[in-house]
């Protein structure tokens, strides 16, 4: 990895920390205000439909002369939301900040994406860079669960999300700090920027590559939501701590962090459609087997090991849409706004088909009928979009 590399990874991981801390502890938040699971899941998703929201404007406003500002603003209000979730105590007030939360991460992650990806040096390898991107978000997501369960459990919620908050400040700092010279990024021409409309978007979706990408990334978040959300809510209800569960968060996130910057090598030799196809069915299927465990050990390790297939799938998908998805075709931000709609989508029924499933039959089918079902859905998906493309003659 070169240096400037390094440098535009590290505000990113401080990003992730923040926002990995405070999601880690608002299920068992939300349970200890006696909110019922179905309501716990629709309160949830309420922050990635807002996130969905401000996705493609915001993919439209980017550009690298404005990307730092814009960053900026958008990481100091994310905090500040952050420090919010403190005084909330009831479902409105947590509501309505968890809104305002995710639509400033939403401008956050749309942005530095694209950011990322323009400043790399002209040298750098483009598959091993989305493998230290991902890798590095991995790692923010592990530290943050950790940090957020243990000093939830020694400190409680309130302090957890304000301490949180102070990272905002941190990461817009490392931005302009780390800044490198203009010579060490590439250069290219970007391309006239296409205006928001339907159209647009429905142009850019049409491109059968894109439109794969974007399935993967939806069903890739509707999995994990699904599972990182009530996750915790089952581990409470086996008995475990806040710490114990901030770990077995840890431990999925931190196999991420390790094995995504390296999944580039093994992309590279298997091919990501492949892996973009079949690691997700796989992940589901060791999802299935939380149910038949109560202890903190195995469930750590099984809950480790779906972590470690989303993690191929992550990077294989990234590749994906770094190289089948041109800017030529497609303007870098509205992809990268597209890419990320995607996840949000998945992260708004993820957890409320979740929480349905948990009110009708209990926590634990929630990894059994929910995995299975998102399987064949996806393949359903998959089957549409390679017909299309048959049609489409590409």
């Amino acid at each position: 990895m070169k240096l400037s590399t390094l440098k535009l990874l590290v505000p990113i991981v401080a990003v992730t920390i923040q926002s990995n801390s405070a999601s880690t502890v608002i299920p068992p938040y939300l349970d200890q205000m006696r909110i019922p699971v179905a309501l716990i899941g629709t309160l949830i998703s309420l922050g990635p439909i807002f996130a969905l929201m401000a996705r493609l404007p915001v993919g439209m406003l980017y550009s690298r002369e404005r990307a730092r500002p814009l960053l900026s603003v958008a990481v100091l209000a994310m905090g500040a939301t952050n420090y919010f979730y403190s005084f909330t105590g009831e479902s409105v007030s947590f509501a309505l900040v968890h809104c305002l939360n995710g639509f400033a991460y939403s401008g956050v992650t749309t942005l530095y994406m694209a950011f990322y990806v323009d400043s790399l040096a002209p040298d750098e390898n483009r598959n091993h860079a989305m493998g230290y991107y991902v890798g590095s978000l991995a790692l923010g997501y592990s530290t943050g669960n950790f940090l957020g369960g243990l000093t939830a459990d020694h400190w409680g919620y309130a302090w957890t999300f304000r301490l949180g908050a102070l990272l905002s400040p941190v990461s817009v700092g490392l931005m302009w700090l780390l800044r490198e010279s203009p010579a060490g990024a590439a250069k290219p021409k970007e391309i006239e920027k296409a205006k928001l409309t339907v159209k647009g978007l429905m142009n850019a979706l049409s491109e059968p590559e894109l439109a794969t990408v974007v399935l993967v990334a939806l069903f890739l978040n509707l999995l994990h939501q699904m599972g990182n959300v009530f996750i915790s809510l089952y581990c409470l209800g086996v008995g475990m701590s806040l710490t114990q569960i901030g770990i077995i968060r840890a431990g999925y996130a931190g196999v991420n962090a390790v094995t995504r910057p390296i999944s580039g090598h093994v992309v590279a030799k298997i091919g990501h459609r492949r892996l973009s196809y079949f690691g997700l069915p796989l992940q589901s299927l060791i999802l299935t087997m939380i149910p038949l465990l109560t202890g903190f050990s195995t469930i750590l390790v099984v809950y480790v090991a779906s972590g470690l297939m989303r993690a191929i799938v992550i990077v294989a998908n990234a590749v994906g849409l770094v190289e089948d998805v041109p800017e030529s075709r497609v303007q870098r931000g509205l992809a990268s706004g597209v890419y990320n709609a995607a996840g949000d989508v998945g992260n708004i029924i993820g957890p409320s088909i979740g929480g349905l499933i948990a009110q009708a039959t209990g926590i634990a089918s929630v990894f059994v009928v929910g995995s299975l079902g998102t399987t064949a859905v996806f393949f359903f998906g998959v089957l549409l979009v390679r017909r299309f493309k048959r049609g489409s003659g590409t």
